[in-house]
C-alpha cells in the first residue's frame, strides 16, 4: 500500500511539472488567432504591439497636422481654402446629377405643422414697412409688355420719403386689376443706389446708380398666381428641423407669367423648354443684406414657393413678411425671408452663406 501511494505521488508530481512547463494559450471572444507562448513571451508581444500602435498613431497625428497646415496655405475661394471649396463643388455636381423635378420632398399631415423658431436676422433691417413694399423683378425677357413695367425699379419707401411712398397695403389680395398701382415710382436719383452686385455679382450699371428697367409688383400680383399649399419639413443646416404648413405661389408659375429670357434668343417657354432659359435666379432682401442664388432647375421645382402664409396665417415680419422663399429640397439657408428683388440671370448669383464657407447648392 505504501508503494502504491508513493507511485501516485510520483505521477501527481510529474503531471504538475508538465502543467507548469506547458505553454500558456490565450483565447479571445472574437475567435481571432490565439497567442501561444509563456507569460514572458506574451508580455513581450504586447509591448511590441503597443510601440507599433503608438508609432502609427503618432505618424497619423503628424500627417493630420501637416495636412491642416498645408490647407491653410492654399488660397481662399469664398472664405474656404481652394481644396475644400473644390470638395463643395464636387458635392454640388453630385447633387445636381441626381436632381429631378419629379423628386419631391416628403409631405405631412397639416396637423403636424408647428411654429418654426425665428432664426437668422440678416437682411431684416429695422424700420421696414410692409405697406411700402414692392417686389423688384429684373432680367425679364420683354418687360415693356407688362403693366407693371417701370424704367427704374428703385423706389422710395416710407423710411426714405413718406410723402412719396406707395400707400396700398402689402396684404391687398382683394385689389381689382384696375386699382393696381402701376405708375412709375419717383426718380431714384436722390435715393441710395441699388447695388445688385449681391444679386448677380457683376452689375456695374446698378452699382453706378444708373436706372434699371424692370417690373415692380405688389403682393396682389403674387396672389393672383395659382395658390399652392404644402406641409413640408424645414431643415436647418444647424441640425434642427420642423414641419411647417406653407401657402403661396410656385416660383415656376411666377416665371411662366413674368418670363425670364432664353440663352439662345428663342421665345421663352418655361413649361416645355426650361433648358433654353438663363441658368440662374438671384433673390435678395430690400436692404441687400441677405441674398441667395438658385440654379434654374431648383427654382422651377414644383415645391419651390414664393410664400405669403405660414400655418394658416399671413407671415410675420420675423418670418419674412410679406414674401419669402420656401424650397424643401434645400436647407433653410436658401429660404430667404423678406424678398425684395428677383433677378433672372445667366451669371451665377452671389450667395450670402456660400461666401462664408458653405455649399452654394445647399441641397439635401
Amino acid at each position: 500500500m505504501s508503494e502504491d501511494r508513493e507511485h501516485e505521488r510520483d505521477i501527481s508530481s510529474a503531471e504538475h511539472a508538465a502543467t507548469e512547463r506547458a505553454p500558456v494559450v490565450a483565447h479571445d471572444d472574437t475567435q481571432h488567432a490565439s497567442i501561444v507562448g509563456s507569460d514572458e513571451e506574451i508580455a513581450r508581444l504586447m509591448r511590441n504591439k503597443s510601440r507599433r500602435s503608438f508609432l502609427v498613431m503618432g505618424v497619423g497625428a503628424v500627417a493630420g497636422v501637416a495636412g491642416w497646415k498645408w490647407l491653410q496655405t492654399r488660397p481662399d475661394v469664398d472664405e474656404l481654402p481652394a481644396s475644400l471649396r473644390r470638395a463643395h463643388q464636387f458635392n454640388e455636381r453630385l447633387a445636381e446629377s441626381y436632381f429631378k423635378d419629379t423628386r419631391l420632398a416628403p409631405t405631412f399631415a397639416r396637423e403636424a405643422a408647428q411654429e418654426p423658431r425665428v432664426n437668422g436676422e440678416e437682411g431684416l433691417s429695422d424700420g421696414f414697412d410692409p405697406a411700402t413694399w414692392r417686389l423688384q423683378v429684373i432680367g425679364v425677357a420683354e418687360p415693356t409688355k407688362y403693366p407693371q413695367f417701370v424704367k427704374d425699379v428703385a423706389y422710395e419707401t416710407a423710411s426714405d420719403n413718406s410723402s412719396g411712398a406707395p400707400d396700398d397695403g402689402a396684404d391687398n389680395a382683394d385689389e381689382d386689376d384696375s386699382e393696381q398701382d402701376t405708375s412709375n415710382p419717383k426718380d431714384s436719383s436722390g435715393a441710395e443706389a441699388d447695388n445688385t452686385a449681391g444679386a448677380d455679382g457683376n452689375d456695374a450699371t446698378a452699382a453706378a446708380g444708373v436706372p434699371e428697367a424692370g417690373l415692380l409688383l405688389t403682393l396682389a400680383d403674387i396672389k393672383r398666381l395659382p395658390r399652392v399649399e404644402m406641409t413640408t419639413e424645414l431643415k436647418c443646416i444647424e441640425g434642427w428641423s420642423v414641419i411647417v404648413h406653407w401657402a403661396g405661389a410656385r416660383l415656376s408659375d411666377f416665371a411662366a407669367t413674368y418670363q425670364p429670357p432664353t440663352r439662345n434668343g428663342a421665345s421663352p417657354d418655361v413649361r416645355q423648354r426650361p433648358q433654353d432659359l438663363v441658368r440662374y435666379v438671384g433673390l435678395e432682401t430690400p436692404d441687400e443684406g441677405y441674398y441667395v442664388g438658385l440654379d434654374m432647375a431648383s427654382a422651377l421645382h414644383p415645391q419651390t414657393l414664393l410664400c405669403y402664409e405660414m400655418n394658416g396665417q399671413p407671415l410675420t415680419l420675423a418670418h419674412g413678411a410679406p414674401l419669402r422663399l420656401v424650397t424643401p429640397v434645400k436647407y433653410g439657408i436658401k429660404h430667404i425671408k423678406r424678398i425684395g428683388r428677383i433677378s433672372f440671370t445667366d451669371e451665377r448669383p452671389a450667395d450670402f452663406w456660400a461666401e462664408r464657407g458653405y455649399d452654394w447648392y445647399s441641397g439635401h
